[in-house]
């Protein structure tokens, strides 16, 4: 699928539009390297000559895995997951610093015995 795009023509918006229909404007002077272009799925404008259509392109073909999560969840989902494993790792570092001077003191006590016993 093929990225889409909007361009203001100074009086309207048009799109979506793909990158290749752009292309096509631009060599056909409909539109100029100083026209307002942003992705659909951004809110962010850019001069034309600032888009590279290739990486554009290639980035919409091959997304990373942070856009294939963003696609497929919802912020709300995002937000519960980083809460859920921020408490987890909370309580596992409070139960490491809590049990952890008693694991050790257990630790040296049981090899002790061993050497005694050995």
């Amino acid at each position: 699928m093929a990225r889409q795009f909007y361009y203001d023509t100074g009086k309207e918006k048009i799109g979506p539009v793909t990158g290749y229909d752009l292309l096509r404007l631009r060599t056909e002077g409909s539109i100029e390297d100083s026209t307002w272009v942003r992705r659909a799925d951004s809110l962010t404008w850019r001069h034309f000559s600032e888009v590279d259509l290739r990486k554009e392109e290639e980035e919409e073909a091959n997304p990373s895995l942070w856009r294939l999560l963003m696609r497929h969840t919802s912020w709300r989902g995002v937000l519960l997951f980083v809460a859920v494993v921020t408490v987890l790792l909370a309580l596992f570092i409070g139960l490491i610093s809590v049990a952890g001077p008693l694991l050790l003191v257990l630790l040296i006590l049981w090899i002790l015995s061993r050497l005694i016993k050995g």
